[in-house]
């Protein structure tokens, strides 16, 4: 979350990022509760495709469902490569970190994101029993990773304000405004919240 709130610092400031975030836990509450509420209603693994043919008008489903169901593909495969490009640039940005003699290019980030893209598919194909050892690890670092990062940014990051904290806006990447720099920076609260579709997938196996 820390590489991917940086698009919301350069367009919307701290204060665009506070907002952003309250804003977008608050919307996606209400898509989250639709979903609920379809699960309930038409439970599936399927999710979305499926609610769209069992709602709407009959002869729209299949075109509505086909539609439905290639952008929810898509947007799984352009959230796989953008996973991948963000580790692959944060072990580059290590390497930079230890190794300050290292120039970082472009070719040498795309190969960081095929490998670590080619170590996911292996892991899932080939140690999907291991899925659960590894799940729960993960838990354990994410939970005392969050406290691990937490405490030294609360105890020796600088102090501000709270007018510098909540009211303060840029517009980093020359938009023309805060309103639309603010909007270009919400992708990273929204990727902070992408997924809450997962549980109803599982629901049903």
């Amino acid at each position: 979350m820390l590489a991917t709130s940086s698009q919301a610092l350069i367009d919307g400031g701290l204060g665009g990022v506070i907002w952003s975030y309250l804003f977008t836990v608050i919307f996606f509450t209400c898509v989250v509760a639709s979903m609920a509420d379809m699960a309930s209603m038409a439970p599936t693994s399927g999710g979305q495709y499926h609610w769209v043919s069992e709602f709407s008008p009959k002869k729209f489903q299949r075109f509505l469902s086909y539609v439905v169901g290639w952008i929810s593909a898509l947007g799984w495969q352009a959230g796989t490569a953008s996973t991948a490009f963000l580790t692959g640039t944060m072990i580059q940005g290590l390497i930079v970190l230890n190794h300050p003699d290292y120039v970082p290019t472009r070719w040498q980030g795309t190969l960081f994101t095929i490998a670590i893209a080619l170590v996911a598919a292996f892991f899932n194909t080939y140690g999907a029993k291991y899925l659960p050892l590894l799940e729960g690890l993960i838990l354990f670092l994410h939970v005392f990773g969050f406290f691990a990062i937490l405490i030294p940014l609360w105890v020796l990051g600088p102090k501000n304000d709270a007018h510098t904290v909540f009211a303060t806006f840029q517009d980093g990447g020359g938009w023309g405004s805060v309103p639309a720099a603010m909007t270009i920076g919400q992708i990273s609260p929204i990727f902070a919240f992408v997924g809450p579709d997962a549980g109803t997938h599982m629901g049903m196996w």
